[in-house]
């Protein structure tokens, strides 16, 4: 199986990072490939479908269609369109290994085919990026992001993010994932077929600094360490103890109330343009 177990689960903690999501803060990028607002648009692992609607709204003579191995998730993703009101998009369970079997979904049916934080869970990134990119019509892109945990960064310097961040590497790793796979995005779209000046490859951050910006990323990782399937996985790993699961949760609460606290998140950014 090429999409293994995720590691996190769709605990509320898990969910309420990705229901915070939009085009704005997480695919920049793609901004100013969508200016047709007849643009038909797959959105791979979607989750709970804010981008996916965001999308919407953005092409409405278009269609967006999302897709996500989770049930559970594609429902919230039903729901969150319809309190939207947004009709031009649809969910369906399934993944980019399994599209054939997807109704509606063809070889060269799209005009963008997109994916958020998505490579980063996958065993085979290349082989998703290559199922991807047989999706996307001559004249599209492919747009792709994912994080680069290796250089995720914080203030103040505390002992424990430190272990935090090694854990989840390592435990990422165990899993056959690429935690670290958003500075190499170009490359892995090189290895796909992509030459090289057909891609665009930037860099953007979600930075974490206010007092509402700590409370949220802080609260879901400390609640997310103890409460999500990631608990569990990093437990099985031999990597981590109940105790050190609870020492890491305590090291969040306490940089949330660092008043000069902050925390960026770097992420990899590509578009590939189909010839």
């Amino acid at each position: 199986m090429a999409s293994g177990p995720y590691l996190h689960g769709h605990h509320a903690s898990v969910l309420r990072s990705h229901s915070w999501r939009t085009v704005e803060n997480s695919c920049p990028h793609l901004l100013p490939y969508l200016n047709n607002s007849s643009l038909k648009i797959l959105d791979v692992g979607c989750g709970p479908g804010t981008i996916t609607v965001d999308l919407a709204t953005r092409v409405p003579q278009g269609f967006v269609y999302g897709i996500d191995p989770s049930a559970e998730v594609i429902e919230k993703a039903k729901k969150h369109a319809a309190e939207k009101g947004v009709t031009n998009v649809r969910f369906e369970v399934g993944d980019i290994f399994s599209w054939d079997k997807l109704d509606g979904v063809k070889e060269a049916g799209f005009d963008i085919v997109h994916a958020h934080q998505v490579l980063q869970h996958l065993q085979d990134p290349l082989g998703a990026t290559k199922e991807m990119k047989r999706l996307v019509k001559p004249g599209g892109v492919l747009a792709v992001r994912d994080v680069d945990y290796s250089a995720m960064n914080w203030y103040p310097e505390h002992p424990g993010m430190r272990k935090w961040l090694d854990l989840y590497i390592n435990v990422a790793k165990g899993l056959k994932a690429y935690p670290n796979i958003g500075k190499r995005l170009h490359a892995v779209a090189m290895e796909a077929g992509f030459l090289r000046s057909d891609i665009d490859a930037s860099v953007a951050a979600w930075t974490f600094s206010t007092p509402e910006e700590r409370e949220f990323w802080c609260q879901l990782w400390a609640e997310r360490t103890v409460k999500s399937d990631y608990k569990q996985r990093a437990l099985d790993s031999g990597f981590a103890s109940e105790q050190d699961l609870e020492e890491i949760a305590a090291t969040w609460r306490e940089m949330e109330k660092k008043e000069d606290g902050w925390f960026a998140v770097i992420n990899g950014q590509i578009i590939c343009h189909v010839r």
